[in-house]
């Protein structure tokens, strides 16, 4: 007859099986690190400000005033690759806005931190302005997230190139994010740093 576990016998079994589980659950965290950390960021597809189909509402400002940090961590980028370099940026405008005689162009900026500066490419044409074309830049050291150039640059006035994005560098990753818990569309989400950071670097692309 087989000999009956001792009580020593059982507590090495037990060690032995949390051991492995404290090894596998490293494994799964070195993984995890190996892959890229795990950052919170704005998923477009949800967000008021970038989404298709909310044209008629007005920015949401929640990422500027519920962010724990002074100067909100979420700024505005512009995805030049799929930016129209308009003469009328709907970003940089406010197209609603009165014109201008001297210009033809609208009066006012979309900004309220004058944070989009635009520059002609190549040599403008006085005559024939609405064929020029210029490269809109955000100056992030002024942008606060607010919003209002990414509800502009949506369809179907925009291409939707400018949309929010948290700047892992400014956030402080707090474990639950005040704008996350904030956002009546939980568009403040868990990413994988690397896919962020991939986002992150395209504005830079065409410079």
């Amino acid at each position: 007859m087989a000999d009956t576990p001792t009580r020593r016998d059982l507590i090495g079994t037990l060690s032995r099986g949390a051991a492995f589980l404290t090894l596998s659950g490293t494994a799964g965290y070195l993984v995890q690190k190996a892959q890229g950390q795990i950052v919170w960021q704005v998923d477009a597809i949800k967000c008021v400000n970038s989404r298709i189909g909310d044209t008629a509402t007005e920015a949401c400002s929640l990422c500027t005033t519920a962010c724990v940090v002074t100067q909100s961590a979420v700024r505005a980028v512009n995805d030049f690759a799929n930016c129209g370099r308009c003469n009328i940026c709907p970003a940089y405008y406010n197209i609603k806005s009165a014109v201008d005689p001297a210009t033809g162009l609208p009066s006012e900026k979309r900004c309220p931190r004058d944070a989009i500066t635009r520059k002609p490419i190549g040599l403008a044409d006085p005559q024939d302005p609405a064929n020029n074309f210029y490269e809109y830049v955000i100056d992030e050291n002024k942008c606060d997230g607010c919003g209002k150039c990414v509800m502009g640059c949506k369809e179907p006035m925009g291409l939707g190139s400018v949309r929010l994005m948290v700047r892992h560098g400014l956030c402080v990753d707090c474990n639950r994010c005040a704008i996350s818990i904030s956002c009546p569309k939980d568009a403040i989400e868990r990413k994988v740093v690397s896919e962020a950071l991939t986002l992150q670097k395209v504005e830079h692309a065409e410079k």
